[in-house]
């Protein structure tokens, strides 16, 4: 077993502005804000927030064949989900998604029902899987395909005689997961499968977190996923005598082999919370090691950000956003990005927040709408 500890050089790979105005307009609630339109002007916030939808934005220039690509991509995922195709829905508005201006309306629209449509095809393939599990035992695997399991959240032990400690107050497990996903899949040799499928197969099977790290378990959600590695850990955060960032942090991973259901190594990084963006990548680069992978593009170093409290706000956003919380996910991330306005991460999970719940017939209804509107002269 390898066990990777050391610590790795990066390039940062990303300007970061401080934006001490920005900072402290956007403190004000994004209410006050978006009441002086003028403010956010000066201060050159107007463009992050009309990506956000939170002001008014110029529409975007374009040409009739780009408006009309942008048409039919929409048109083909709206016919695609009226024949409960989801999964071809999902292609074509992810290319749909990937065209379109996010000041959109409905670009902004079509991403949020994009993150409700990837929850019912992991839900459908998480039955199909589990109803055909005694078929899969001959499945082969690819090792490059990397299924990145929960991580389990741990704080300190309590002292003798007193009670247990609270449990962390943020869901720091999900954040670190996203993050490790985000940089391994930058990584052109390996596939990373969608954590929608993991979550819910991880609750189907119902496994905790130590259920995952051990690979006479693991190796079962690894071998239903289709996916030759799983990397599984844990996060243990600890607070600090002097406020947010100068606690304790540890990062633990373990990664196993599916096919022979064997651990091929753990990687731990530890540190000031502070520091967690360098702890983070220690894994990254540690879990990289032990796939033996060398071709690393700079984008795997890219900090996604290195202000602790947004980032504390990202995961709160992640942990809301897995409980149907929608209002509260999107304020948490919005709460990142005033902290972190370079945060693209948290940009880019804002702008996947639906604004409101919605049932997959309350997208399909809308879908008929859209083409029955286009059929008419």
């Amino acid at each position: 077993m390898h066990t990777n500890t050391a610590a790795k050089d990066f390039d940062p790979g990303r300007r970061r502005t401080g934006l001490l105005l920005a900072t402290t307009a956007l403190a004000a609630g994004s209410t006050g804000l978006l009441g002086c339109a003028s403010v956010a002007t000066q201060l050159g916030l107007a463009p992050l927030l009309q990506r956000l939808g939170l002001m008014d934005a110029p529409a975007p220039p374009m040409s009739p064949a780009q408006a009309q690509a942008l048409q039919a991509q929409y048109l083909q995922g709206a016919r695609a989900l009226l024949a409960n195709d989801v999964e071809g829905a999902i292609a074509a508005w992810r290319r749909y998604a990937a065209l379109a201006p996010s000041t959109l309306p409905r670009a902004r629209q079509v991403r949020g029902h994009l993150t409700l449509l990837d929850r019912e095809a992991a839900r459908r393939f998480v039955q199909r899987a589990a109803a055909s599990e005694a078929q899969l035992g001959a499945l082969r695997t690819d090792r490059l395909h990397v299924a990145v399991l929960p991580f389990d959240i741990r704080g300190p032990a309590p002292a003798p005689g007193t009670a247990p400690a609270p449990a962390p107050a943020a869901s720091f497990n999900r954040a670190v997961v996203s993050m490790i996903a985000v940089d391994l899949a930058r990584v052109p040799a390996l596939t990373v499968l969608e954590r929608e499928k993991i979550e819910l197969l991880a609750q189907e099977l119902r496994l905790s977190a130590s259920d995952l790290v051990n690979p006479a378990t693991a190796a079962r959600p690894g071998r239903l996923l289709g996916a030759g590695t799983l990397v599984a850990g844990s996060v243990y955060n600890a607070p600090g005598p002097a406020g947010p960032g100068s606690g304790r942090y540890r990062i633990n991973s373990a990664t196993t082999d599916v096919p022979r259901g064997r651990l091929i190594g753990q990687t731990e990084a530890e540190g000031l919370q502070a520091e967690f963006f360098v702890l983070q990548k220690r894994i990254v680069h540690g879990i990289l090691d032990l796939l033996d992978i060398r071709d690393r593009p700079a984008a795997v170093d890219t900090v996604h950000t290195r202000n602790w409290e947004a980032y504390a706000r990202f995961a709160r956003g992640l942990q809301a956003l897995a409980e149907n919380r929608f209002a509260d996910a999107r304020e948490a991330f919005l709460a990142a990005l005033k902290l972190d306005p370079d945060f693209a991460l948290a940009e880019e999970r804002f702008l996947a927040t639906p604004e409101r719940p919605a049932t997959l017939q309350d997208i399909q209804a809308e879908a008929a709408r859209a083409t029955e509107a286009s059929s008419r002269p």
